[in-house]
């Protein structure tokens, strides 16, 4: 008798992760006539204070309720208005403006807002039908993840984020060399001499205005190639649609997507980091027969010295190369205080006229 052949253990196939639904719709209980009132269920961010939080909104017969972030139940013959302004979407009633924004796993989506303010319309109108605004935000929803899924490229976010990188390592190199340029255009007279700050690549500021700049400028590039896919791309990725089986891949994506839908707030860091350096463009220390006259680069502050108060002018060896001369200005005064042209820009002329010119004053 043959002996029996062991089967093999039956493959449960893994079902793959599922999409939370950002919007739902459920029948009420049926009025005395028989006809069943829908219920939605839409995932919102409401504005609270000054911040968005995420919440519910229910629609029904009866009127708006809202949960989550803040409790609050409006009846419909309370509703005065609903505005839709950009993205967001206004109830006003005797309790106050509601402020809210159709946001999908978290996330809001401009294109709903429109769609979900007829769904709040035909609730107050008392209009409310599947086959009406309700059948048109469902598909919204719909045509909101299927366009996440197209956008979906691998490459998206390394053509992005290569583009952002290079652009803030060349404006990181750049931006001290336009503030020298700036610095040095202004020239000075005749027998003075001119001490300027150096800027360079690795001052806090320069590397704030190089990396803002180029995420503006990368957020730009990218809508200009690819169009509103960018922006589905990154709103989707913000709500975890993306499945990696990488952390450090997911954590990537998410921070790509994040600075790519806050260009605005980026170009604005930029520039207040620019705005930073113009100070470097004015400040500078003249020296001329009348004395020794420092400017910060900002209004109202500078410092005026005579030559009286100058006690030492001594040479500073420097390495090779450094200067022509092979040493730096140094330049001290009464109070303890030193001028030097160590890690600086000096305009007038050479290390040595300038050092004969201070030896001279201080004689």
């Amino acid at each position: 008798m043959p002996a029996p052949v062991a089967s093999a253990p039956p493959v449960v196939a893994t079902p793959p992760p599922a999409v939370l639904k950002p919007f739902t719709l459920t029948p009420a209980k049926p009025k005395p006539a028989g006809r069943q009132i829908p219920v939605v269920h839409q995932a919102i961010r409401v504005r609270v204070g000054r911040r968005d939080r995420d919440a519910l909104c229910d629609v029904d017969a009866s009127g708006v309720h809202l949960s989550g972030a803040i409790e609050r139940f409006v009846p419909w013959p309370d509703v005065r208005s609903i505005t839709v302004k950009g993205d967001r979407i206004a109830i006003v009633s005797p309790g106050g403006e509601i402020d809210l924004a159709v946001a999908p796993d978290g996330v809001s989506e401009p294109g709903l807002a429109p769609l979900f303010a007829r769904v709040l319309e035909e609730g107050r109108a008392g209009e409310l039908e599947p086959t009406g605004a309700l059948h048109e935000l469902a598909l919204g929803n719909d045509k909101t993840v299927e366009t996440f899924a197209d956008a979906d490229d691998p490459v998206v976010p390394i053509v992005v984020g290569a583009f952002a990188l290079v652009a803030a390592i060349m404006l990181g190199a750049a931006i001290p060399m336009i503030v020298v340029l700036a610095s040095h255009l202004q020239g000075v007279p005749r027998g003075t001499f001119a001490i300027l700050p150096r800027v360079i690549s690795f001052d806090p500021r320069v590397i704030v205005a190089a990396f803002a700049s180029a995420i503006a400028l990368a957020s730009a590039a990218g809508r200009l190639a690819l169009g509103p896919s960018l922006d589905a791309w990154a709103r989707g990725t913000l709500r975890g649609w993306h499945r990696s089986g990488q952390r450090l891949e997911s954590a990537a994506r998410r921070i790509g997507a994040w600075l790519v839908l806050r260009p605005g707030r980026a170009g604005l860091l930029a520039a207040v980091a620019l705005v930073t350096l113009l100070p470097a463009v004015f400040a500078r220390t003249t020296l001329d027969p009348q004395g020794i006259h420092d400017a910060s680069g900002l209004p109202f502050i500078s410092q005026e010295r005579s030559w009286e108060q100058l006690a030492d002018v001594t040479s500073v060896p420097v390495g090779l190369g450094e200067r022509v001369e092979g040493f730096d200005v140094q330049l001290v005064l009464s109070d303890g205080s030193t001028i030097s042209t160590r890690g600086r820009d000096l305009l007038g002329g050479t290390e040595r006229a300038l050092y004969d010119f201070a030896t001279a004053q201080a004689r």
